[in-house]
């Protein structure tokens, strides 16, 4: 099955896949080849793909990856998913597939991101409190993929 990942900076993985798992506002999707077509909505968390072929760190020219077993762990932001069963086209806002922070950085970016939060919300402005919170999910999600990388560099 075919994978395209989208961001706005351009595409970050192009190639094929066994599965992936994509966190969404419900639940997490496991997509398998074949599967059934779905267009569904895509929540900041992290993304993991089984590519069919093991090319070493980089499946696009520049671009490292981090593997969790043999997965790809990618931390993205929200967006739109969509499959036919033979490929699947995932476009999101931002994406990290090599965390270049430490904690410490991001904790306090997720700390002022926290206080802003607050500040909004005695104003009220929904919207507004809403993208601070997928900001705040995808900024998680990094944290995340920092702790993975940090398990594989003591393998």
């Amino acid at each position: 099955m075919l994978l395209r990942v989208h961001t706005i900076s351009g595409v970050i993985f192009d190639g094929s896949v066994e599965r992936i798992e994509i966190p969404t506002k419900s639940w997490l999707i496991g997509i398998l080849p074949h599967h059934n077509p779905l267009t569904t909505i895509v929540s900041p968390g992290i993304l993991r793909l089984l590519p069919t072929q093991k090319r070493g760190s980089e499946f696009l020219e520049g671009t490292e990856f981090l593997f969790e077993d043999e997965r790809i762990a990618i931390a993205i932001g929200d967006g739109v998913c969509y499959t036919d069963g033979q490929a699947v086209m995932l476009f999101v806002a931002s994406a990290t597939t090599n965390p270049q922070n430490d904690e410490q950085v991001l904790q306090e970016m997720k700390q002022k991101l926290e206080t802003q939060i607050q500040q909004i919300r005695s104003e009220w402005d929904y919207e507004e409190i809403e993208r601070a919170y997928l900001h705040l999910q995808k900024l998680t999600a990094d944290l995340k993929l920092l702790k993975i990388k940090e398990r594989s560099s003591k393998k």
